[in-house]
């Protein structure tokens, strides 16, 4: 019975990929073939060589000139061991081509170096990490995670100059089993950008970081712990899951010194992701995993047929969570936080995935792929200015979310396909601008 409920949720993510774009009069359906080349596409000139990279999670659901991605020699030239996690890296140029490749790392989210001469594609609950070239997307350096039986925490951020990258990176998994809480928190790594050797590490001062942002010129490091462990006596995580100490930390970057910490959820809500653009701007994604038969009582009055939700595995739902602002104190341990939106947008907080902090219009824009929605906040009151049904314009599961390099667009990507470009400030819709590449399923993207 579980195999069968697994092919069928595997079979769903298939098929609802490749109808994701149906009904989008004018637009082209389907993968690479279906894209304008760069000839015929018009895009303004300070995108002309600009390009979103995607982390394609279900490789496996793939195939390229007739066969499997992994047995295509273009494709998978990197992977010379079928047995280990390996991701398919999609460069979408705003130009309308497609560039992709297998690389061997099981991926989350991808961060290019500030002069584009290098990128890392960020290994997540597994032990590599991978740095590649961006415009050919050839393998450059392979590295393990800090230790043994550490784990990648899915995120890198590059120091200014793009010299050295950091990584968050997760310490073995076990239950506390009523030791110091501090034997599990994570570290950031500080590696050399082009071989990922480590140079230098930090505790992140939380369990299981996440995402990682520097602020304030890189003078500081906000980092998102998940803060989940096994229950005592346990080796896995349940669900719903067993929260610790989720929390959002503050470093020093001169020497690791932990400046603030903010406990968010002892009990059942992870912090996942955040944006930050500055200290008195922090803006924290929280999840709250449940039943399928818990998620029904949140949406029994939804009266439209809508099927399953791709982005979740079987008998695992995202429940509403809310999604925080937070500011430090005037002393340590004094950090705010509060709920962002209003009541009403509670409901469509459900897997919130990819948040982003425009400093121009002061704005933080996320996704929230289970709800089909990407919500903007004002970053002084937390307040949402824009709320975005992505069913209405096609773009279902959205998940990534960047900044284009023009300062004008930003893109949102559909977890199995296509790539949406709106306005920056009024959240408009440019549709010239949008592509409807596949990606096999992700979370993360960035635009370099």
């Amino acid at each position: 019975m579980e195999r069968a409920t697994l092919d069928r949720r595997a079979f769903l993510r298939t098929a609802a990929g490749l109808g994701l774009a149906a009904g989008l009069g004018g637009c082209a359906t389907g993968g690479e073939a279906a894209l304008p080349s760069p000839a015929e596409r018009r895009v303004p000139g300070d995108l002309a060589d600009a390009a979103v990279y995607v982390p394609g999670y279900e490789p496996g659901a793939g195939t390229a000139n007739g066969v499997p991605l992994v047995a295509n020699r273009r494709i998978a030239r990197a992977i010379r061991d079928t047995g280990k996690p390996y991701r398919l890296l999609s460069r979408i140029g705003l130009d309308g081509s497609v560039r992709q490749a297998l690389l061997p790392a099981h991926a989350h989210d991808v961060a290019i170096a500030p002069d584009r001469s290098v990128g890392v594609l960020c290994g997540f609950e597994a032990a590599d990490q991978v740095a590649f070239d961006p415009l050919t997307l050839d393998l450059v350096a392979s590295a393990p995670a800090f230790g043994e039986g550490w784990r990648g925490g899915g995120h890198a951020v590059y120091l200014e100059g793009g010299a050295r990258v950091l990584i968050s990176e997760r310490a073995p998994r076990r239950a506390r089993d009523g030791g110091p809480i501090d034997a599990h928190f994570g570290r950031i790594t500080i590696r050399d950008a082009d071989t990922l050797r480590v140079r230098e590490s930090y505790s992140t001062h939380g369990i299981d970081p996440h995402e990682i942002v520097l602020v304030e010129g890189g003078r500081y490091l906000v980092a998102a712990n998940y803060g989940s462990l096994p229950r005592d006596g346990e080796r896995s995580l349940a669900v719903p899951r067993h929260v610790v100490e989720a929390s959002v930390t503050v470093i020093d970057m001169a020497d690791g010194r932990l400046l603030d910490k903010r406990v968010t959820s002892t009990r059942d809500l992870e912090v996942r992701h955040l944006a930050a653009g500055g200290l008195e701007r922090i803006f924290a994604i929280q999840a709250r995993l449940g039943s399928e038969a818990d998620l029904a009582r949140v949406t029994a009055r939804d009266p439209l047929a809508e099927g399953v939700d791709i982005t979740s595995e079987p008998g695992i739902a995202y429940l509403p969570a809310p999604t925080l602002k937070l500011a430090r104190g005037g002393r340590p341990g004094a950090m705010t936080a509060a709920a962002m939106g209003s009541p009403a947008d509670g409901v469509l907080m459900r897997h919130g995935l990819s948040i982003v902090y425009d400093p121009v219009h002061d704005q933080a824009i996320a996704t929230f792929p289970s709800a089909h929605a990407v919500m903007a906040f004002d970053g002084a009151s937390g307040e949402t200015v824009s709320r975005l049904d992505g069913r209405g314009v096609g773009l279902r599961f959205p998940c990534g979310i960047t900044f284009l390099p023009d300062g004008v667009h930003y893109a949102v990507t559909g977890y199995w396909e296509n790539l949406y470009v709106f306005e920056r400030g009024s959240h408009r819709l440019v549709r010239d601008l949008c592509l409807y590449p596949t990606f096999l399923g992700h979370s993360h993207v960035t635009a370099a």
